[in-house]
């Protein structure tokens, strides 16, 4: 009889899901089923080793991985003892801790997560209060040294008796002030659910005896993107038993700029002497060929373990190496190359396509030459859903609703829709409630006694407090779905987005898309089903808001692809100052460059199929043009299975940097050129007037004159003309029945017919 836990797996992957008791270290290389070495293990323990599923925490790093875990485990053990295991990220993980024993550290139970944009209002507000000057210490900066030393475990008097320099001296100082405020609007920081989560274990011996009993095995993915602060977390809970099974590789190490520490992973049998070290090297997504150039590349680097993935995927396609004249030129080599795998039947659609970046300023290059072509495209990393403004105030409402306290979000809707409320009365409502030592609701309830605001805004206020005092008396009987119809109704949100406008449908569509996603939290207790929703919409990332589904080409950082898979992918920007980033040539670090290496590897190895690098001889970055060679990288390829495309006159990698590039530009400005004057001269015989003007503003944009386009209400028209406006484009379409029509094209969803 099949064993569906055990027959599925190979050897090395048998070996690790079976593996008893004690420290377990799982070498995992890319494409190696880490995932399902994890599901299999949890099963295992639970089924041949009669494990209680309550007794499991097992700890991913994005809830992408976790929800796949779980779908995983639901076939595997069933949806009944799925229920009673512990899976999620470590915040969420610490958040739920916290909920429990918060009050052992201090901080309430109902407490709020802040997202970035809160945090960094919060900071802004402590750097005010404590004098700090944004025009010399920028809050970017400032946040950065407080939250890297957080996950260190430190606290400010640390930074203040050791400071690096001026930066850590005020940090020290904003810092005080800064978690002072997120205590009063009783609330924490993502660096904080870490930090709290290990000065519980440290100062309550109760609650670590309580939390050690509770989980017998820990099972950790992506072990060597953890920071001290995580490493930390998991000592104290592995405890003396040590049933401790991490899965990672070195290889793969990317995120040090947010606490990660390689050494974690390089040093667990010195942590663990007594562990068991498994390495699955067999790769089941690439082709050889890509799997060799990857290892080509990092095996360069001096600190990592030995390991060498392999596949039954024999030979494949070459790998290609793509120059340009500059990054539109890159651009069009790669839409015109998806193009062509589509023609060819390579690609089936344009979701089977990644575009990579190594920072997120090089995306419009990427985006205008898509629009220019015609190819659907999303951007990952982008403007994130739940950071729009409609459904940052739908939630501002929620969190009000939850936490009294939360001074932040009632400034975010007190005014929303317009009250007639601004900065000076909100400013009169905290310092009144500061000055009276009460809180918010109370102080809304006694608006009326607040000096230096008119009558009007002292109704105004009350009338904010007794919305505020029905939504919360609905939350105790409401399911969230439920709620939040009541929320958008009595806020006036309906007419308040549906203005009549086509962004105005957009807004009031994205509160629609907030509601069905708050439908999925309808099966868990009434009670637990706003702070959950609140809690995970808090960590939510970037990569979480991938959609596989959707049928467009994936453009994404090398960060952030990470964990992703796309049959085809192409790595663009591939010159010394933009990867590697000249930020690490410039340190003179050896392990900042060796880790600008393992991201190297990570974005080869998200291929299955093809995989492209490019690179330009010039590129317009930041507001600068530089001229740089081509990265270290392609020349750390293998000689062999490695396609050269554009003038290269020899496969001799040191003659990239001597080709004739001007010749390359000449051409490349005729087809531009060319392609214009084709554009022109099909206008329609009335518009030829206007010929000279459009040969000016046509080079630069999207869509071009002539260009048939539809319109979602509108229909097809042509356009008239289109130019750059900021960062935006301004259409002029003509449209038969309903005239010329200025549009910005971020907002039109304009097509080509």
């Amino acid at each position: 009889m099949a064993d569906p836990i055990l027959d599925p797996l190979n050897p090395e992957q048998r070996a690790a899901v079976s593996h008893g008791d004690g420290p377990l270290l799982i070498l995992a290389g890319a494409g190696s089923g880490k995932t399902r070495v994890l599901t299999h293990r949890i099963a295992y323990l639970i089924r041949d080793l009669a494990v209680p599923p309550s007794a499991i925490l097992a700890v991913t790093f994005t809830n992408k991985a976790a929800r796949e875990m779980r779908e995983r485990l639901d076939r595997l053990v069933g949806k009944e003892r799925l229920a009673e295991l512990t899976v999620g990220t470590f915040h969420a993980f610490c958040a739920r801790l916290l909920r429990r024993e918060g009050p052992l550290v201090g901080i309430e139970r109902s407490f709020a997560i802040y997202d970035e944009a809160d945090q960094r209002a919060v900071l802004r507000q402590a750097m005010s209060e404590t004098n700090a000057s944004e025009k010399i210490f920028a809050p970017g900066a400032v946040s950065n040294v407080i939250s890297g030393a957080k996950n260190e475990l430190r606290g400010p008097a640390d930074l203040a008796s050791s400071p690096k320099g001026q930066l850590d001296r005020i940090a020290a100082i904003v810092w005080k002030r800064y978690d002072e405020l997120l205590r009063e609007n009783n609330a924490v920081d993502f660096d904080d659910l870490l930090l709290l989560g290990c000065r519980l274990f440290e100062t309550s011996d109760r609650a670590l005896e309580r939390w050690q009993d509770r989980y017998q095995h820990i099972l950790v993915d992506e072990y060597q993107d953890t920071n001290r602060a995580q490493y930390v977390l998991l000592r104290y809970l592995a405890g003396y038993r040590q049933n401790l099974a991490v899965v990672g590789d070195d290889d793969q190490s990317v995120f040090s700029w947010r606490g990660a520490d390689v050494r974690n992973i390089l040093d667990f049998e010195r942590d663990y002497p007594n562990a068991r070290v498994v390495k699955l090297e067999q790769n089941y997504r690439s082709t050889q060929r890509i799997l060799d150039a990857a290892h080509s590349v990092v095996r360069n680097n001096a600190a990592r373990k030995e390991k060498k993935l392999w596949t039954d995927r024999l030979g494949g396609h070459d790998l290609v190496v793509m120059q340009a004249y500059d990054e539109s030129h890159e651009a069009e080599l790669v839409a015109r190359e998806i193009e062509r795998l589509q023609r060819e039947g390579e690609a089936h659609g344009t979701r089977d396509v990644a575009i990579l970046y190594r920072t997120n300023a090089q995306s419009r290059a990427i985006e205008d030459t898509f629009r220019a072509f015609g190819l659907a495209y999303q951007i990952v990393g982008g403007v994130s859903f739940y950071q729009r403004r409609e459904v940052k105030d739908t939630l501002a409402y929620l969190r009000l609703i939850r936490n009294p306290q939360d001074a932040f979000a009632l400034g975010r809707v007190v005014n929303t829709p317009p009250r007639g409320l601004g900065d000076k009365s909100r400013a009169a409502l905290l310092a009144f409630a500061r000055e009276r030592e009460i809180s918010l609701g109370e102080a809304l309830t006694e608006a009326g006694q607040i000096p230096n605001i008119q009558k009007r805004q002292q109704e105004a206020l009350m009338g904010f407090g007794r919305l505020m005092e029905r939504l919360r008396a609905e939350a105790e009987r409401l399911e969230l779905p439920r709620l939040i119809d009541e929320v958008v109704a009595q806020a006036g949100f309906t007419a308040y987005l549906r203005d009549g406008t086509e962004e105005g449908e957009e807004r009031w569509a994205n509160v629609l898309e907030l509601r069905t996603l708050a439908e999925d939290y309808a099966a868990i207790p009434q009670d637990e089903q706003l702070p959950t929703f609140l809690e995970e919409i808090a960590l939510v990332s970037d990569v979480d808001e991938y959609q596989d589904a959707k049928p467009a080409a994936t453009l994404i950082t090398m960060h952030a692809v990470k964990g992703l898979e796309f049959p085809i992918v192409f790595l663009t920007g591939m010159e010394e100052g933009v990867f590697p980033h000249m930020r690490a040539i410039d340190s003179g670090s050896e392990a900042e460059l060796e880790e600008e290496r393992r991201l190297c590897y990570v974005g080869i190895t998200r291929a299955k199929d093809r995989c492209y690098l490019t690179y330009a001889r010039r590129r317009t970055l930041f507001g600068r043009t530089n001229m740089n060679p081509p990265s270290r990288f392609l020349m750390e390829l293998p000689s062999e299975g490695v396609e050269l495309r554009g003038n290269v006159e020899t496969e001799e990698r040191d003659s990239w940097a001597e080709l004739d590039w001007e010749r390359d530009r000449v051409r490349y400005e005729e087809r531009k050129q060319a392609r214009r004057d084709a554009m022109l001269a099909g206008l329609p015989a009335a518009w030829s007037g206007r010929a000279a003007k459009l040969r000016v503003v046509a080079g630069d944009t999207s869509f071009r004159a002539g260009d048939r386009v539809r319109h979602p209400s509108l229909g097809e028209g042509m356009v008239v003309s289109s130019v750059a406006r900021d960062d935006d484009e301004e259409v002029t379409v003509a449209f038969p029945d309903k005239g010329v029509k200025k549009l910005m094209a971020s907002f039109a969803k304009l097509a080509r017919a």
